[in-house]
C-alpha cells in the first residue's frame, strides 16, 4: 500500500466517525456533558474509558498512516498527533484526564459545541477527500 493509498484509507474510516460524534456534540450536547461527568465520577476508570472508547485508535490510525503535511490533509495530520498527546498525557498522568472530564460540569452543554465544529470540520475534509474512492 502506498502512503497516499494509507491516507485515504485513514479518511475514509474516519470519515463517518468524525461527522456523527460531531454532530451528535451540536445535537446532543447535554447527552454528552452527562457522560463525561460520569466518566469524571469513576476517576481513573473513567479516564481509560474515554482514552480507549474514543481517542487511542483515531490517533495511532493517524499518526501511523496518515502523514500528509499538505493542504487540506494536514488538519487531520494534526488532529492525530494533538490526539496522540492528550493520550499519553491521560494515560501517564491520569490527574489530568480527570481533570479534563470534570470540565463537563464546570463548563457546561455549551463546552462541547467547539468540539462538536471541529469534528465536522474534520469529517468534512476526509469526506471531500474519501468521496471520490468511494464512488470510483
Amino acid at each position: 500500500m502506498t502512503t497516499a493509498q494509507s491516507i485515504i484509507m485513514v479518511e475514509a474510516v474516519l470519515c463517518l466517525p468524525f461527522l456523527l460524534l460531531g454532530l451528535s456534540h451540536l445535537v446532543q450536547s447535554g447527552m454528552w456533558k452527562a457522560f463525561f461527568m460520569s466518566l469524571a465520577e469513576r476517576g481513573e476508570e473513567g479516564v481509560l474509558m474515554r482514552t480507549f472508547l474514543f481517542e487511542l485508535w483515531p490517533a495511532i490510525a493517524i499518526v501511523v498512516f496518515h502523514q500528509d503535511w499538505s493542504l487540506p490533509g494536514i488538519f487531520i495530520t494534526l488532529y492525530g498527533h494533538l490526539l496522540m498527546a492528550k493520550v499519553t498525557l491521560s494515560l501517564l498522568m491520569p490527574s489530568l484526564g480527570r481533570a479534563s472530564l470534570a470540565q463537563a460540569e464546570r463548563t457546561g452543554d455549551w463546552s462541547f459545541f467547539p468540539a462538536g465544529l471541529i469534528l465536522i470540520v474534520l469529517g468534512g475534509v476526509c469526506l471531500y477527500r474519501a468521496l471520490p474512492v468511494w464512488i470510483g
